[in-house]
C-alpha cells in the first residue's frame, strides 16, 4: 500500500507546516502594522494603559520573528523544492519562483534589520533607529506580495479571502490615520486616501489576472524538475498524439499495482493501474526521493501520465503533495486548461496491490 511507503515522509508534513507558518506569519505581521499605526496616531483602549498597548505591540512582532523562523527552516529543509539557504538572505537567487521567493527574502532582510536596531536601540541615534523602524511600513507590503506571488494555495477561495482581509485591515487602519492628519493639505491627504483606498481593488484584479489563473505556477518561475519530473526538455510534457481536449469532471474507482526500484540512494515508486476499473483509461504515477532508514520514503518529486480511453492523447503534470495515501496532482493535455486530479487509494489484498477512488477535476468527497 502506497501509504506504508511515504506516510512515514517528513516531506509533506514540512510542506504544510511552510504554509501554514507562512499564513500565520502575514496576519501577526498584519497585526503588529496595525497596532503600530494606531500607536503612532495616538489611539488606545481606554481601559487599557498605554504601556500595555505598547507591550502587545511588542510581543506580537517576538511572535512573528519566531514564526518567521520556522516559516524559513521547514522551507529550506523541504526537499520537495530547492530554495536554497543563500535565497534565505540573498534575494532573486532562487531557482523555485526567483521573483517571488526573492520577495519575501527581501521582507525577511527588512526585518531582520529592524530586531537587530531594536536590540541595539540604547548604542544608536534616535534618528537612525527610527528610520530603520520605519522600514516595517515597507516590508509588509512586500510580504502580502510574497505571499499571494509565491503561496500555492492562494487559488484557495478561503486563503485569498484571508489575505484580502489582512490588506483590508492595514487599509482602513491607514485610512483613519490619513483622515486624521490634519496636517497635511486637503489636497494632498484626498489623493492620499484615494489612492490607498484603490489598493484592494488593484490587488484583486494582478490576482485574477496572474495568481489565481491556471499555470501560474510555470508562469511564476517554478522549475521544470518540480513542474513535471524528468521531463528534460526544459518545457512542460506535451501529450502524444495530438492535443486533448477537456475532460468533463468525474470520479471513478481505480485499481491498481505498486512497485518500487532504486539507484543508489534514489529511489522510484510506480503506481500504475486502471480508471474506470477495467476499462482502459490508465493512470501512471511516479514518485521519486530517498529511502528513509526507519522505513518510507522522503519524496522530492513525481509526476503523473492519465490516458482516457479510446484516445490518443495523454495528460501529463507535475505531483503536487503526497499526504499518506492521497496524492494530488495537476494534469494538461496539449493546450487545454490544466485540471486538478486526486488520487485517493487503499490497500489491495497484498502490499503490491492497491484500490481507491479518482476525482478528476471534481473536490474530493469529505472536503467540501
Amino acid at each position: 500500500m502506497i501509504s506504508a511507503v511515504v506516510a512515514t515522509s517528513s516531506s509533506s508534513d514540512l510542506w504544510y507546516v511552510a504554509r501554514g507558518s507562512g499564513l500565520v506569519l502575514l496576519g501577526l505581521l498584519t497585526a503588529n502594522l496595525v497596532l503600530g499605526i494606531v500607536i503612532q496616531g495616538g489611539w488606545c483602549p481606554p481601559s487599557w494603559p498605554r504601556f500595555v498597548v505598547q507591550a502587545v505591540h511588542r510581543n506580537v512582532a517576538l511572535l512573528a520573528v519566531i514564526l518567521l523562523a520556522i516559516h524559513v527552516i521547514t522551507i529550506e529543509l523541504d526537499p520537495f523544492v530547492a530554495v536554497g539557504w543563500s535565497a534565505a538572505v540573498v534575494p532573486f537567487v532562487s531557482s523555485y519562483r526567483p521573483l517571488w521567493v526573492g520577495l519575501g527574502t527581501i521582507s525577511l532582510d527588512i526585518l531582520a534589520a529592524v530586531v537587530a536596531t531594536s536590540l541595539l536601540r540604547r548604542h544608536l541615534r534616535p534618528t537612525w533607529w527610527r528610520l530603520v523602524h520605519w522600514l516595517t511600513y515597507l516590508s509588509w507590503p512586500i510580504a502580502l506580495l510574497h505571499s499571494i506571488g509565491t503561496g500555492t494555495d492562494t487559488h484557495l477561495g478561503a486563503v485569498f479571502i484571508y489575505e484580502i482581509a489582512c490588506l483590508g485591515a492595514v487599509v482602513a487602519a491607514v485610512l483613519v490615520r490619513l483622515a486624521r492628519a490634519t496636517q497635511l493639505s486637503p489636497g494632498l491627504r484626498r489623493a492620499g486616501l484615494i489612492a490607498v483606498a484603490a489598493l484592494p481593488a488593484a490587488v484583486i484584479l494582478w490576482s485574477a489576472v496572474g495568481p489565481l489563473q491556471r499555470g501560474w505556477a510555470q508562469r511564476a518561475g517554478t522549475p521544470t524538475s518540480v513542474l513535471s519530473s524528468g521531463s528534460g526538455a526544459g518545457a512542460r510534457p506535451q501529450p502524444a498524439g495530438g492535443p486533448a481536449t477537456p475532460l468533463a469532471p468525474f470520479t471513478t474507482s481505480f485499481v491498481g499495482t505498486v512497485s518500487t526500484s532504486q539507484s543508489g540512494a534514489l529511489a522510484t515508486l510506480t503506481v500504475q493501474g486502471q480508471a474506470p476499473a477495467g476499462s482502459r483509461s490508465s493512470l501512471q504515477i511516479t514518485l521519486q526521493g530517498q529511502l528513509q532508514a526507519t522505513g518510507g520514503m522522503a519524496v522530492s518529486s513525481g509526476s503523473a501520465v492519465y490516458a482516457p480511453a479510446n484516445s490518443p492523447a495523454t495528460y501529463k503534470g507535475p505531483i503536487l503533495a503526497v499526504n499518506g495515501s492521497v496524492v494530488e496532482m495537476e494534469l494538461q493535455g496539449g493546450t487545454s486548461s490544466s485540471v486538478r486530479v486526486t488520487l485517493v487509494l487503499e490497500g489491495g489484498a497484498d502490499a503490491t496491490q492497491v484500490s481507491g477512488e479518482l476525482f478528476f477535476g471534481t473536490a474530493v468527497r469529505g472536503e467540501g
